[in-house]
């Protein structure tokens, strides 16, 4: 089943040998990517209770970040500033963008959001305002200095000037993100997609990896035919309202903040229907892939897309061509 049964949250402190600089205190870290199979990318739901920090101020080398609230009002901490967050609001932090940022829990209630990171074994995290980076390799991980001397485990290190950041704040405004309606399935499946729309938040935001976006559902609409990728993780989490994840195994009827994960490759085509009277929405992360095939479970329809094109054929190759009046594929 995609559905993940998520385990409640426990809170935890800093785990053996990270250094005193990096502990921004107590939270709790749902795994909920790695629950569902997913490998190019980590999804976590995280906890932080008054007075804690995701982390200390930190921007990645080669890793795409996102970052969506559920709950909470968090205060966003970065190289160029500060901004209280809302639920609802997302961040994205494109590989490379020399912008420190974390989360603070300055209020009185916990805050719990969603960190999305892509996967990258050559990554490079580094900390503002320390002499150190945490730098992965196939063959160790370990902290380093700004120019790569490694440091031992307790070995303490000074804090460093950085240059002022000319980079832009990592919120992302949804009011202004791009916005997609309709369809490029051809006749007569395009037409089978009305009442269905989404917000390219990561898109705004700058992301290549992996994209996110919040997908609309009006009532009776679905999100897609029932399909399948094959070299694409793809993380669902409902943001809005009742939807049901139509797959191989049948219904299943998902509410606010219910996830569910389909790894690259498994062949279990998924779709979402909004059966109900209301506006319904959810969040989906999926990976870019250079090049990808979908297929479609329940027509014979398949699309590729490579070199930033798609093309639509049916299961055995053959080139797609939409049914004559009166006929049906």
């Amino acid at each position: 089943m995609s559905v993940l049964q998520l385990p409640e949250p426990e809170l935890e402190t800093a785990p053996p040998g990270l250094p005193p600089e990096l502990d921004a205190g107590p939270y709790a870290s749902i795994a909920a990517g790695d629950l569902g199979g997913l490998t190019q990318y980590g999804v976590c739901l995280e906890t932080l209770p008054p007075g804690s920090a995701s982390s200390v101020r930190h921007w990645h080398d080669r890793e795409d970040e996102f970052l969506y609230v559920i709950e909470g009002t968090p205060t966003l901490v970065e190289d160029t500033g500060e901004r209280l967050l809302r639920p609802g609001d997302a961040c994205a932090w494109p590989a490379g963008r020399t912008n420190g940022h974390c989360l603070q829990n300055r209020s009185d209630r916990d805050v719990r959001f969603l960190i999305a990171g892509w996967r990258d074994p050559h990554d490079v995290c580094t900390y503002s305002g320390l002499d150190r980076r945490f730098v992965k390799s196939p063959e160790r991980d370990g902290y380093t200095r700004r120019d790569g001397t490694p440091i031992e485990e307790g070995t303490p290190v000074a804090g460093v000037s950085d240059p002022p950041p000319d980079a832009p704040s990592g919120y992302v405004d949804a009011s202004q993100a791009p916005r997609k309606t309709g369809s490029i399935y051809p006749p007569p499946y395009d037409a089978q997609m009305q009442g269905r729309s989404s917000i390219r938040l990561g898109q705004a935001g700058g992301l290549t990896q992996f994209g996110a976006n919040i997908v609309i559902l009006a009532p009776r609409a679905v999100s897609s035919l029932r399909h399948w990728h094959h070299h694409e993780d793809e993380f669902v989490m409902v943001t809005q309202g009742e939807v049901t994840l139509e797959q191989d195994a049948g219904p299943t009827t998902m509410h606010p903040f219910d996830c569910a994960a389909f790894p690259a490759g498994v062949a279990d085509g998924h779709r979402f229907v909004n059966h109900t009277d209301t506006e319904a929405r959810f969040l989906v992360l999926g990976s870019k892939a250079a090049h990808e095939i979908a297929t479609y479970s329940d027509v014979d329809l398949k699309i590729e897309i490579a070199g930033g094109s798609a093309t639509f054929t049916h299961w055995d190759g053959r080139p797609y061509e939409a049914p004559g009046e009166g006929e049906t594929t």
